[in-house]
């Protein structure tokens, strides 16, 4: 590439710090933004000004700076990277929209819907900028900090599916993803947002497999493994027939969804599973240690609100049957006395819940 961008990340959790580290392997200049708190982690890397991978990837270096201003955090930069749990777009979005300029190129990591959001809230304000907007399908990488300025990467995705809009950009910004990435991870074409949106693994990898052995997790959280224990051949039989409405969404709407089997052979590694239990047990499976994850975690505070409510409401609008999604979230909205529906990303809140599917396309073509 001709021109050495400039780069923000907004987000310094597991995956915020792991892209920064990424970006300052090839030295180019990346600001760290902290949304949150200034915690004695932001503390030493604004002062030490350093990000570091380790494991499946070794990479790091110099990062420009840490900040908890966003506009000096945007300012000037040419590349935006969003790696924020769902939950989170919102609020950061709300400072993020004035300080947005022409010209810049603004990635969520994953999207999670994060594109029509930001879209929606740009329009309530009536701001007008001309930017890229894109969406990974999830995150690059499996991986955990280590250290305050050290993130272990447990397993590299080896091909990561990313949509913008407008779609004629998208082949810029894959260009910019597999620049950062080159040699760990392969970026290649979605068709638009939405069929990004659809694609995320995780509305089938979470849910069920908590909401099916939710007295083991309850009584042992520590110890119960999500993967390994969570998945016997009966609950993955039933992740499959789950992922199968999700399938049939993509049909109704014309897009080109993978599905989460193919899509762990893709990430990982190719091996003859027919089924996640298969899958999760095979030496291409980065799950064997993961642990630790509530009845509250995020994966079913963040996937089921953030995934599973807006599929469903975009299965009724395409006439889809969805059975088993739509039991997943009445489901956990009456064990967490939530109602997920109103509180999480429905149509409603991305402003497509008066329009038709080809209205949707349409916006974020």
């Amino acid at each position: 590439m001709e021109k050495k961008l400039k780069y923000t990340v907004l987000g310094s959790g597991h995956g915020g710090r792991a892209v920064c580290g990424q970006i300052a392997e090839k030295d180019y200049p990346v600001m760290m933004y902290e949304p949150l708190e200034e915690t004695e982690d932001y503390l030493k890397i604004r002062q030490e000004k350093e990000m570091f991978l380790d494991g499946d990837i070794k990479a790091g270096g110099q990062i420009s700076g840490a900040t908890m201003d966003i506009e000096e955090a945007v300012k000037d930069a040419d590349v935006i990277l969003i790696v924020v749990p769902s939950f989170a777009h919102k609020p950061i979005f709300e400072k993020l929209v004035p300080n947005l300029s022409d010209g810049q190129h603004v990635i969520i990591v994953p999207g999670n819907y994060g594109g029509l959001l930001l879209k929606k809230m740009m329009s309530d304000r009536g701001i007008k900028r001309s930017i890229t907007l894109s969406e990974t399908v999830s995150l690059p990488y499996a991986c955990r900090i280590n250290t305050y300025n050290t993130v272990m990467i447990y397993k590299k995705k080896a091909h990561l599916k990313i949509a913008s809009s407008p779609s004629r950009n998208n082949p810029e910004v894959i260009d910019i993803m597999n620049d950062i990435f080159s040699g760990d991870v392969n970026f290649i074409p979605g068709k638009n947002l939405l069929e990004v949106d659809l694609d995320n693994p995780n509305q089938t990898l979470h849910p069920l497999p908590v909401l099916l052995n939710y007295g083991s997790i309850e009584n042992h959280p520590e110890t119960f493994r999500h993967y390994m224990d969570g998945i016997t051949p009966l609950i993955s039989e039933k992740m499959m027939h789950m992922d199968q409405e999700r399938l049939a969404i993509g049909r109704a709407l014309s897009l080109e969804l993978m599905s989460t089997l193919e899509q762990l052979k893709m990430y990982y590694g190719e091996n003859d599973a027919k089924t996640y239990y298969e899958y999760v047990n095979s030496p291409q499976s980065p799950y064997t240690d993961v642990i630790g994850h509530n009845v509250r975690s995020r994966y079913l505070t963040e996937d089921v609100p953030g995934l599973n409510v807006p599929a469903m409401q975009l299965a009724e609008k395409a006439a889809v049957q969805t059975p088993i999604i739509e039991l997943t979230v009445r489901l956990s909205s009456w064990l967490h006395s939530v109602d997920y529906v109103s509180a999480g990303t429905n149509l409603e809140k991305l402003g497509i819940a008066d329009k038709t599917p080809e209205e949707i396309v349409s916006l974020i073509a």
